[in-house]
């Protein structure tokens, strides 16, 4: 099952939405903001309901693996989310960071708003997927610990060790038919009414502490909206790769070129190129664009662009990275996690210092205090 456009309320419910934070890819053979035993976690969980379902008018399970990468993603999520009776997150240490992540779980529990506390909670099911730090306590791991119960290896590796690591099969096991069962049961006997979620967006996050990334658009026409894979994408371009970068916990923002130049300097800084603008003009633009600015360049299919090398050559010239450049969808979609990735190495190795420095109060010294010390303390008298 693909799923390519909103389904609004004209879809099936479903027994349970699956909710994780995104790993990074490692390579660029791997199928963009996918997690191979996440996807082995779902398949898994999806077989184990399907075995013990009753309801057939329901279907199984849904995440994010099953959309199409083309589609609108926040509004797709959105729609499964409304039809969805149990909400199944797993919480890693990145989750809590994760804008999507947390999304997904706000927007989830908009629909829980009118339920008594303890009927509402029976609708979200976490499991403990990565286990945390020991001084990162959150009342959300005793839940997951507390609701599935399960045997002691669970509780201490989180269930990905499980499911990856075949001495732990039997364990894995367990902990699978314990959380179907419960699926089934709050599915069956207390379904959640068809309702309609809050819109996935900006959910409150940790602040990881890292600027923001910066999305920007240099295209002959559209600007942010530029739209070279209209045919493919209902999103445009820069809005694609924002959602990569987000999806990778990454907090991000879309911009105008005109705005971009003041944005990036203190910013990591994916810049989308339109070849068709030529490389005197592509030239003419980037010119005192900091040197961590990753440029993508975009053959834009059917309209004749030429020179996509020569421009990235260009760019080059100009002294930022070297990326290399599109042609094609396919491409794209792989170059984006990828390119995510790129922008912030670039900038922790040539961008400005964080925190910079400022004036304030001085540390604390167990010595004895200097004559400035001395000093500011009589002016505060």
């Amino acid at each position: 099952m693909s799923w390519t456009d909103p389904i609004g309320f004209g879809g099936r419910e479903t027994y349970f939405f699956l909710s994780y934070a995104h790993s990074v890819p490692l390579s660029a053979a791997a199928r963009p903001d996918t997690d191979y035993w996440v996807t082995r976690f779902f398949q898994d969980l999806n077989a184990a309901v399907g075995r013990g379902a009753g309801n057939s008018d329901l279907d199984i399970g849904f995440f994010d693996g099953l959309v199409s990468p083309g589609a609108d993603l926040r509004q797709v999520l959105t729609d499964a989310l409304s039809l969805a009776h149990v909400f199944v997150p797993l919480y890693s240490p990145n989750y809590f960071s994760n804008a999507w992540a947390v999304g997904e779980r706000a927007a989830f529990r908009s629909r829980l708003s009118r339920l008594q506390l303890g009927e509402a909670g029976r609708h979200v099911l976490p499991v403990l997927w990565i286990p945390f730090p020991p001084w990162d306590y959150r009342p959300e791991l005793a839940e997951a610990l507390d609701l599935l119960g399960g045997p002691v290896e669970y509780a201490e590796n989180g269930l990905r060790a499980l499911c990856k690591i075949s001495a732990y099969r039997r364990q894995y096991d367990m902990v699978l038919s314990a959380l179907a069962e419960r699926i089934i049961a709050v599915a069956e006997g207390t379904p959640l009414g068809r309702s309609r979620a809050a819109l996935v967006g900006s959910a409150a996050v940790d602040d990881p502490g890292d600027p923001a990334l910066v999305v920007a658009v240099l295209a002959a026409t559209g600007g942010r909206q530029w739209q070279p894979f209209a045919g493919r994408h209902v999103v445009p371009a820069a809005d694609y790769v924002a959602a990569t970068a987000q999806r990778l916990g990454l907090p991000t923002r879309v911009v105008e070129f005109a705005g971009a130049r003041d944005r990036a300097q203190e910013s990591p800084t994916v810049l989308l190129v339109d070849a068709a603008l030529g490389v005197a003009a592509i030239r003419a633009a980037v010119v005192g664009l900091p040197r961590w600015v990753v440029p993508l360049v975009v053959a834009e299919p059917g309209t004749g662009s030429v020179g996509p090398d020569e421009v990235g050559t260009a760019l080059r010239d100009t002294g930022l990275p070297q990326v290399r450049p599109v042609y094609d969808v396919d491409e794209f979609e792989r170059s984006a996690p990828l390119l995510v990735i790129e922008a912030r190495k670039q900038f922790l190795r040539h961008g400005p210092l964080y925190p910079r420095e400022r004036p304030g109060t001085p540390r604390p010294s167990l010595g004895p205090p200097e004559l400035s010390d001395q000093r500011r303390q009589g002016e505060d008298r």
